[in-house]
C-alpha cells in the first residue's frame, strides 16, 4: 500500500488549518479591496484564496485515496476468501463425481 501525502493526523490538521486561514485571508483581502476597487489587491486576494483552496483539495484527495486503498485491500481479502471457498467446492465436487463413478462401476460389476 502506498503512503498518503501526510500520514500523521496532527500534521494533516495543521495543514488544513493553514489552508483555511489562507482561504479566509484571501477572501477578506478581496472584500476589503472591493471598497476601494483596487484590482491588484483583489487579484492578490484571489491568488491567496486559491492557494488555500488548493491545499484543502490536496488534503481531501489524500484522505479519499487512503480510504479507497483501504476498501481495495478489504475487497482483495474478501475475493481471496471467496476463491478459497470456490476451490474447496470444486474439489468436493470432483471427489463426489469420482465416488459416483466408482459406485456406478461397482453396480455394473455386481450386475454382471
Amino acid at each position: 500500500m502506498k503512503q498518503t501525502i501526510i500520514s500523521d493526523k496532527w500534521k494533516r490538521h495543521a495543514i488544513v488549518t493553514i489552508g483555511g486561514v489562507l482561504m479566509g485571508a484571501g477572501i477578506a483581502d478581496c472584500l476589503f479591496a472591493m471598497n476601494e476597487l483596487d484590482l491588484n489587491q483583489i487579484a492578490r486576494g484571489l491568488t491567496i484564496a486559491s492557494a488555500g483552496l488548493t491545499i484543502l483539495v490536496v488534503i481531501d484527495n489524500s484522505k479519499t485515496q487512503k480510504e479507497a486503498e483501504h476498501i481495495q485491500i478489504e475487497s482483495r481479502l474478501r475475493l481471496e476468501q471467496v476463491e478459497k471457498k470456490l476451490t474447496a467446492i470444486e474439489q468436493s465436487q470432483q471427489m463426489t463425481e469420482s465416488q459416483l463413478r466408482e459406485i456406478k462401476e461397482l453396480l455394473l460389476k455386481a450386475k454382471s
